[in-house]
Order: C-alpha cells, then sequence, then structure tokens
C-alpha cells in the first residue's frame, strides 16, 4: 500500500512539474498562461531573426523573453497599465467574437491581420466573377491608409466564413499565393487594390 501511495504521489508531483513548465498562472504582462498561444500572439509583430533567437531559448527564458517584448511595446511606461497590451487584448476579443468558426478568431489569417494593424481603413466585400475556374466565393479586400499602405484580399474558400490570405501588398511579413489571381477570375478589376 506504501508503495502505490509512493508512486501515486510521485506521479502527481511529475505531471504537476510538467504541467508547470508550459504554463504559468495568468499574469498582468501575458495574454494566455499557455507558451505556445503566447507565442503565435507575439510572433505576429516579430522579425524572422527575433523569431530565431527565440526558438533558441529554453522555456523559462522564453517566458521572460515574451515579458521583454511586451514591455517594450509600452506606448506610455510611465502608466500603470500597458496601452498597447490592453489594445492587443481588445483586438483578440473583437476577432474571436467576428472571426472564429473552426479555430478562434485571433488565430485565423484576418484574425492575424486584424491584431496587427487593427480596423482597416476600407473593407470591400466582393464575391468572384463568374470567369473563374473554381465555384464563385466571397472575399473581402482590406486597405489601410491612413499610417501604412497595406492592401490584403481573403478568400471564403470553403463557403463557411474563414478567410484565407491569398493576396498582400505592402507588408513584408506577409506574402501572397503565386496564383491568387486565378482565385479571383480574369475580369478581376486590379484597380480596387489602389
Amino acid at each position: 500500500m506504501k508503495r502505490i501511495l509512493f508512486i501515486i504521489i510521485m506521479t502527481g508531483i511529475f505531471i504537476g512539474i510538467s504541467v508547470d513548465i508550459d504554463s504559468i498562472p495568468k499574469r498582468e504582462d501575458h495574454v494566455f498562461s499557455n507558451l505556445k498561444d503566447e507565442y503565435k500572439l507575439v510572433s505576429y509583430f516579430l522579425s524572422p531573426n527575433q523569431r530565431r533567437y527565440y526558438k533558441k531559448l529554453d522555456k523559462k527564458n522564453k517566458w521572460e523573453y515574451i515579458s521583454a517584448f511586451w514591455k517594450a511595446q509600452d506606448l506610455n511606461p510611465a502608466t500603470e497599465g500597458n496601452e498597447f497590451l490592453l489594445e492587443i487584448i481588445t483586438r483578440i476579443e473583437y476577432c474571436n467574437k467576428h472571426y472564429s468558426h473552426f479555430s478562434k478568431g485571433w488565430k485565423t489569417d484576418i484574425g492575424r491581420i486584424y491584431i496587427k494593424h487593427g480596423k482597416p481603413f476600407e473593407i470591400l466585400k466582393l464575391n468572384t466573377g463568374v470567369n473563374t475556374k473554381y465555384a464563385q466565393k466571397d472575399y473581402q479586400i482590406w486597405k489601410y491608409r491612413i499610417s501604412s499602405f497595406k492592401t490584403y484580399i481573403f478568400i471564403d474558400l470553403h463557403q463557411h466564413g474563414d478567410y484565407r490570405l491569398i493576396y498582400s501588398d505592402g507588408d513584408e511579413k506577409e506574402g501572397s499565393w503565386v496564383d491568387w489571381q486565378s482565385y479571383l477570375g480574369s475580369d478581376f478589376d486590379e484597380g480596387l487594390l489602389q
């Protein structure tokens, strides 16, 4: 009986240790308590070099790196709260409310762009023409024109609301599909991208 009790206690300690490595209690300087989700969010803003550096760190230092990242983004360190972090949390809530389908909205292509840049200056909601080799689909063109000049095209490939990013202009961190125009059809008006 003592041996069984010892095994149960040791198993509990081991499980507790392995959970603590990947998760931390919710803190004010993080959005998520899960390291994987926290990194996915932070990676929206990191350069390729920063991502490579992060991947070399051990788990404890990964949490510290993420804390330092959020602190560095604070728009006004003199205030008690981190305004940038609070804005990102607000954007995540919006994305989860409006763009969640098969996964949480903040993890979708359209959610990622919204979290990075906020509300677009202009959104065009259109559908592909009849001159496309694919079935007619809904798509959106998002334009940012105030502090930057960026354009994105999202298409609802399976017509269930999960828009995928197929075209990006002005954002070096986002790419375009090689055949993005074939999804929109030969009658697509590229003037819409201006």
